[in-house]
């Protein structure tokens, strides 16, 4: 009778090894699409895109002429 309760256990425990993780509850704010907090956001990040775009053009551009070249 011990043995079966303590392989019933040792199976239990090593099948909850497998069991998915429950998910962390993530709380979101819902910001509505109209307001001037979104707009302003939006457009913050969209010139910070661009900028960030910008600057690894030109920085392929200048390593562009010494793609290639064999020495």
């Amino acid at each position: 009778m011990y043995k079966t309760v303590l392989v019933l256990a040792a199976t239990i425990a090593s099948a909850s090894a497998f069991a998915p993780a429950p998910r962390q509850s993530i709380s979101r704010t819902v910001v509505r699409a109209d307001s001037d907090e979104y707009a302003a956001q939006l457009d913050k990040m969209q010139k910070e895109a661009e900028e960030r775009l910008d600057d690894k053009v030109e920085e392929l551009m200048k390593n562009i002429e010494t793609v290639g070249q064999s020495n």
